[in-house]
């Protein structure tokens, strides 16, 4: 009777992660990512400081908050593959100290973009890889120190991942993404490009209907 129960549950189990996952169903997510290897939070939840020693004796002091968070609203085309748009929104502050000097930044940020994500067939932990792309603007504002400067900037985003889903009953997952992502800046004046990447850990939660 024992075996017969344990084999229910985990027949009942699993049609419950392929229900989730199945062609037709939807997918509505939301996170953010724990960023490292850039400086300014364009694309992570950042706190960074850090203090630098010029040749002439005189110590730079930086320091930096991020806030990123994203969100996603996805189709399941086939089983396990789902295929959808992601947006994006980020806000950082920072100063710079030196010698009678300091300079306070500010940076926003929204893109928008598609993504893919592909479950594997398993158990309570759903194995997943995802492709996303974003792209938008992003706006810079520094001041003080009679200094005021605002410019502007074309972001293009290409990233990927691999991740686990924890499933929460039947409808919802907590996610974890071991992340990559590589980013182009393009100032609007200046045509100047810059390149940054940067891996990280994103969080996130996720509802299947």
């Amino acid at each position: 009777m024992k075996k017969i129960l344990i084999l229910i549950f985990f027949s009942t189990f699993s049609s419950w992660v392929m229900a989730q996952t199945e062609k037709g169903n939807i997918l509505i997510g939301a996170g953010t990512t724990l960023g490292l290897g850039q400086s300014d939070g364009l694309m992570g939840l950042a706190f960074n400081s850090s203090t630098t020693e010029l040749a002439n004796g005189v110590e730079l002091k930086n320091r930096m908050t991020s806030f990123f968070i994203s969100s996603k609203g996805g189709y399941f085309i086939f089983d396990r593959f789902a295929t959808g748009l992601e947006l994006a929104i980020s806000t950082s502050s920072g100063t710079t100290q030196t010698s009678g000097l300091e300079l306070e930044s500010n940076f926003s940020f929204l893109g928008a973009g598609p993504f893919v994500r592909y479950y594997f067939p398993s158990g309570k932990l759903l194995p997943f890889a995802e492709i996303n792309s974003l792209f938008g603007a992003r706006s810079e504002e520094t001041s003080g120190s009679g200094i005021q400067e605002d410019s502007k900037f074309s972001v293009a985003n290409v990233g990927g991942g691999l991740g686990l889903a924890f499933l929460l009953g039947t409808r919802s997952s907590l996610d974890l993404v071991a992340s990559f992502n590589a980013t182009s800046l393009k100032e609007d004046q200046t045509d100047l490009t810059t390149r940054q990447t940067s891996i990280g850990l994103k969080l996130g939660f996720t509802l299947f209907f």
